[in-house]
């Protein structure tokens, strides 16, 4: 059970300088919000700020934003808030400090920061892995892994001025298309972590099959060629055979022995004393080994029942935040100590207890609470593998170690009994016996072991193969489904960048006419009835166009994982005038309160050197309106 429709909402943007003066303070609000100004007034400098908080990566600062220190937002992910600082430097692998809570409580407590870097290690998380968990999105366990970061997504969600109009990602210099088709997939709602975990395990397992095939034959050949058997009860026959044969061997020399002088030297006690060394050692090894082998047993139980102890919290949390999300707040009449009846003159942002301040704080810590569990279930299942994988090992050495030591044990009893015998005829032919009888009973014992070992390959295979058979229908449906869910947004997409594009001022006739707009993520195409063939100003229209009807249509599915936020540094870049520009300034404001008004909460932040006339000095508009006198940055 996990929450739908992800949303990231911007609501606070600090910027500080080298003096700790703060250079830029402004909220921000739900749907469209405008930074107005004219050109060079700094307006992009703050989208790049925006964009490099939220997990972008820059580097590329203009002169004022390199003397600034630091920028820090206050965002609501999923209505948990956080407070995010991320220092100003020249590598764009800075990390991201994460304050669980809001900025003016941020302010007075220095502690409960924790830092992120900008990539994971084993043993560290990545700032990009603690927002995917705030924003409900699912692991990537495809091969790139190591490529699909915030800034990534990011790429989807903030239109610059740096890309040609002809793409639909924000540039990069390697940009691997399985990059951009997985960026697309996870924001459309169409990649499934099950799915791809469902072909990684068919992969897995197609190559195990491969490996144990080949094994399973090789050593039955083995078996086959050497003129041994592959049946386990005649094996096991025979080693019974032999062990009676040995004791008989054993018997008659006691026997020869009795009747023989006997005499004791001192080269026998040596060879006792080194018999005894040996038996003594491997005594030790079995003790330790069935010792280690307990402990692992017990650490490996604890470890499944606190890992099931944790999924089990996991889930419970991540039901009360749907729960609460979806019935809302139940009101507390009563104290639950003292059962008095509650003041309700408290206001509605505080707590009824305590009395402090809530601003989404319940929420924000059912959000931290849940990211440290999930990290603690991560790093246990590893520790958890690492000791499963010792015990098996231990288990395997065992056998070996149990059956040397009885050897070593009779070696020692026939010494002790008869350190020193009369060699004659016979018993040198009985102790030839003897080492032939032992050499066959070690190597039957070690045919046991590896008919053990075909048996345990055959049955191996038998259910990899029926594992295999059940991926390929799991996965069959799962790529049904996803393919459905995919025709759905792509026709949704297409519906509203048409509705866009013949809202156009008559300044390109193919848009008022055209019928087929195809998105291609792979590519990083975009095209109208075929063709993109267009003036640079009506390529940026259409560009921003497709952009914002992604956006749009991820409020019209819940299943989609796009955040319901989108930044544009583009509106007039290119050449565009100012009457089509302010146009599409005003269809964009009229979607966003459409949506707002079906309650689909959504947040739209976009610059303008050209605010529409209907817009300019509006609820919509966000600080002042700059200029070269007076810049966004206030040093």
């Amino acid at each position: 059970m996990t929450e739908s429709r992800p949303i990231l909402i911007l609501n606070e943007l600090i910027v500080r300088d080298y003096k700790n003066k703060i250079v830029y303070d402004e909220r921000f609000h739900l749907g469209v919000n405008i930074i107005r100004g004219k050109n060079s007034s700094g307006k992009s400098t703050i989208s790049n700020f925006i964009f490099y908080i939220l997990g972008g990566a820059f580097d590329n600062w203009t002169t004022e934003a390199n003397n600034c220190k630091d920028v820090t937002a206050e965002v609501s992910i999923n209505d948990a808030v956080f407070t995010l600082r991320r220092d100003i430097g020249k590598s764009f692998l800075v990390p991201l400090q994460i304050f669980w809570g809001n900025y003016e409580e941020s302010k007075i407590d220095n502690f409960n920061w924790n830092i992120y870097p900008y990539r994971g290690t084993e043993n560290t998380v990545s700032f990009s892995n603690v927002l995917f968990n705030a924003l409900n999105f699912p692991e990537v366990k495809s091969d790139l892994d190591s490529n699909i970061t915030m800034h990534q997504i990011l790429r989807l969600l903030y239109v610059d001025q740096e890309t040609p109009p002809q793409s639909i990602f924000r540039y990069e210099n390697f940009d691997p298309p399985l990059t951009r088709k997985t960026i697309s997939e996870i924001l459309l709602g169409i990649y499934d972590d099950s799915l791809y975990s469902d072909r990684i395990n068919l992969r897995n397992n197609e190559k195990q099959l491969d490996i144990k095939e080949r094994e399973y034959k090789n050593l039955v050949n083995v078996i086959i060629h050497s003129g041994g058997s592959i049946n386990k009860n005649i094996i096991e026959k025979d080693l019974e055979s032999a062990k009676e044969q040995l004791i008989a061997f054993n018997k008659q020399i006691q026997e020869l022995r009795e009747i023989n002088i006997v005499k004791t030297t001192k080269k026998t006690e040596t060879k006792t004393e080194q018999i005894k060394k040996q038996l003594t050692e491997y005594k030790n090894k079995v003790n330790n080994q069935i010792s280690l082998i307990n402990s692992y047993d017990l650490e490996i139980a604890d470890s499944k029942q606190f890992i099931s102890t944790l999924e089990k919290r996991i889930l419970e949390l991540d039901n009360s935040i749907l729960t609460r999300h979806s019935i809302g707040e139940l009101p507390l009449t009563h104290c639950p100590q003292c059962l008095e009846e509650l003041d309700f003159n408290t206001p509605e942002d505080c707590c009824k207890l305590c009395k402090k301040t809530l601003q989404g704080a319940e929420k924000t810590n059912a959000k931290r609470l849940l990211q440290e569990m999930q990290l603690q279930v991560k790093e246990s299942k590893k520790l958890l593998e690492m000791k499963e994988s010792k015990y098996f090992q231990l288990q395997t050495e065992l056998p070996g170690l149990v059956e040397k030591m009885r050897f070593l044990q009779k070696a020692l009893d026939l010494s002790i009994e008869d350190p020193q015998s009369t060699r004659d005829e016979r018993i040198d032919t009985l102790l030839v016996n003897i080492g032939f009888m032992e050499g066959k009973i070690e190597n039957l014992t070690k045919n046991i072991k590896i008919v053990e070992l075909i048996e345990k390959l055959k049955n191996e295979v038998t259910e990899l193969e029926k594992g295999i058979k059940n991926l390929k229908l799991s996965i069959s449906e799962k790529e049904s489904e996803q393919k459905n869910k995919f025709t759905l947004v792509i026709e949704k997409i297409q519906e509203i960048t048409l509705k866009i594009l013949k809202r156009d001022l008559d300044r390109q006739d193919e848009f008022k006419r055209g019928r087929y707009v195809e998105v291609d993520f792979l590519r990083d195409t975009f095209s109208l009835d075929g063709g993109n063939n267009f003036s640079a100003s009506s390529k940026t229209y259409f560009k921003n166009a497709v952009l914002f009807s992604i956006f749009f249509t991820s409020l019209e599915f819940d299943f989609m994982r796009y955040p319901r936020f989108i930044l544009c540094d583009n509106m007039e870049d290119k050449g565009m005038e100012k009457e089509r520009t302010q146009n599409f300034q005003e269809i964009i404001t009229e979607f966003s309160n459409e949506y707002l008004k079906k309650g689909k909460e959504h947040q739209i932040i976009f610059t303008t050197s050209m605010v529409s006339d209907k817009l300019d000095g509006t609820e919509y508009c966000v600080g002042d309106y700059y200029s070269t006198g007076n810049k966004t940055l206030k040093f």
